[in-house]
């Protein structure tokens, strides 16, 4: 059990390591950007919160911010209750 939670944290840390580069930066490194699907990361689905950011990665727009999805089914989530997935105002846990 001890090494099923060494080994959850450590995929946990890589997946925010992942998220952790901007996009900027990302690019100038030749690597694709990445973002954060809101929806995931709300629902603690560790697996898809780290989104590789290319053309045809589902994306939307609220109050001028584009937010990026691992999913259609995330996309849909988030424009039906935005508000539900973003963090509160004064919250920095981006």
């Amino acid at each position: 059990m001890k090494q099923f939670l060494i080994m959850l944290f450590a995929a946990f840390l890589a997946v925010l390591a992942g998220c952790a580069t901007p996009a900027a930066e990302s690019a100038s490194q030749g690597s694709s950007p990445s973002a954060i699907c809101h929806v995931c990361k709300y629902n603690n689905d560790l697996a898809c919160v780290c989104v590789k950011v290319d053309r045809h990665t589902p994306h939307t727009e609220y109050q001028g911010t584009t937010y990026y999805f691992c999913s259609d089914e995330c996309k849909v989530a988030f424009t039906k209750r935005p508000t539900k997935y973003l963090p509160k105002p004064g919250n920095n846990q981006d």
